[in-house]
């Protein structure tokens, strides 16, 4: 429950309390990850579904406050990033080396990358985006077969 309350309750409850108060057409976002709806192993302690909810109610949020208050709802989906919360999972170096070797733009993603998506989700230029998971990891979220894994090596017959 505490990772459900920090992760998806939180934000419920502020667009509840800030909402009424938003200029209309101005934007609210959270942060998710995508073990929301893929295993990422050692990813526990209930937050692959505190991060879940959080993105089904990002898309009940962009209605409810899209049709009373006029603003926008996204989420952000951040690919591996070595920061200090990042850090406190303990195996950030090897999702970041994972990253690198799969996704299909190969370089480490970094920390302003993402804030520009941010920049711009709270822009005029995304008014016409809500109800969003915007997947910032170097295209990584589309891959579904993982390039290093050692059953693609090809046995060379002698």
């Amino acid at each position: 429950l505490a990772a459900m309350s920090a992760s998806s309750y939180s934000f419920v409850s502020m667009m509840q309390r800030f909402g009424p108060i938003m200029n209309p057409g101005g934007a609210a976002i959270s942060l998710t990850y995508i073990a929301s709806e893929d295993v990422i192993p050692g990813y526990g302690g209930g937050m692959s579904s505190a991060k879940a909810a959080l993105e089904s109610d990002t898309k009940v949020l962009a209605y409810e406050a899209g049709r009373k208050y006029q603003v926008r709802v996204n989420t952000i989906s951040a690919g591996p990033l070595g920061s200090r919360a990042a850090k406190a999972i303990g195996f950030i170096d090897d999702m970041i080396r994972y990253s690198y070797a799969n996704a299909p733009v190969q370089k480490e993603l970094a920390a302003q990358e993402v804030g520009n998506v941010a920049a711009f989700l709270v822009s005029p230029l995304s008014s016409a985006i809500t109800g969003h998971c915007c997947y910032v990891d170097n295209g990584l979220n589309i891959m579904g077969l993982a390039m290093d894994s050692k059953t693609l090596d090809r046995q060379t017959s002698a």
